[in-house]
C-alpha cells in the first residue's frame, strides 16, 4: 500500500480550522453528556437547588419531553441514524465486493495480469481497516471515553476550589477527546482514500 503525498495530507493532515472544530466537538460532546452534573454543581447553594424549585423544574421538563411530537421526532431521528449507519456499512461491503470482482475481471481478461497477492491485498486491507475502526469504537466506549469523562467531571468539581486542577483536567479531557476523534477521522479518511 503506497500513498502519495497528497493522499497522506488528506488522511493525516489537520488544518487549524479542523483542529478547532474537533476540539469544540469533543468539548460540546462532554458538556452535553454531563449536562446534569454541570447544572447540579453550579446551581448548588442557589435558589435553583431548593427542592420545590427542582421539583417544579423537573415536572416542567418532564411535561415538555412527554409531548407526543417530541417523542415522534426522537424516534424518527434515531431510526434515520440507524438506517444511515446500516446503509453506510452495506455500501462499503458492496464496494469491496465490486472491487474484488473487478480485480478478477482484470486478471482473467487482460494480458497484464496482476499477481494473486496484489488481487487479495486491497480487500484484506479494507477489511483490516474496518476491523480497526470497530476495535477503536469498542475501546473508545469501554476505556477511553470513561477516562476523558472522569477527567471532565473532576474538572467541573475542581472549579471553585482548585483552579489549576480544573484547567489541567479540562485540558486532559479535551486533548483525549481530540486524539480519539482524530483517530476516527484518520481511519475513515484512509478507508475513503483506498476506496
Amino acid at each position: 500500500m503506497h500513498l502519495d503525498t497528497d493522499q497522506i495530507k488528506r488522511v493525516f493532515g489537520l488544518s487549524v480550522r479542523q483542529a478547532s472544530v474537533i476540539m469544540l466537538f469533543g468539548l460540546a460532546l462532554l458538556a452535553v453528556i454531563n449536562f446534569s452534573v454541570i447544572t447540579l454543581h453550579f446551581t448548588q447553594g442557589t435558589i435553583l437547588s431548593k427542592s420545590d424549585v427542582q421539583a417544579s423544574f423537573a415536572s416542567q421538563l418532564q411535561a415538555w419531553f412527554s409531548a407526543p411530537i417530541l417523542n415522534m421526532i426522537t424516534l424518527v431521528v434515531f431510526w434515520i441514524a440507524v438506517g444511515l449507519l446500516a446503509y453506510a456499512v452495506l455500501y462499503w461491503v458492496y464496494n469491496i465486493i465490486t472491487e474484488a470482482r473487478n480485480e478478477v475481471v482484470v486478471e482473467q481478461e487482460y494480458t497484464n495480469r496482476a499477481s494473486k497477492t496484489e488481487r487479495k491485498k486491497w480487500p484484506i486491507i479494507e477489511v483490516g481497516l474496518l476491523a480497526g475502526l470497530v476495535v477503536l469504537a469498542i475501546l473508545t466506549l469501554t476505556v477511553f471515553f470513561p477516562i476523558w469523562n472522569s477527567l471532565f467531571i473532576g474538572a467541573i468539581y475542581d472549579i471553585p476550589t482548585n483552579w489549576l486542577g480544573a484547567v489541567l483536567g479540562l485540558a486532559g479531557s479535551v486533548a483525549g477527546m481530540f486524539v480519539t476523534i482524530y483517530l476516527f477521522k484518520s481511519l475513515i479518511g484512509l478507508m475513503l482514500v483506498l476506496e
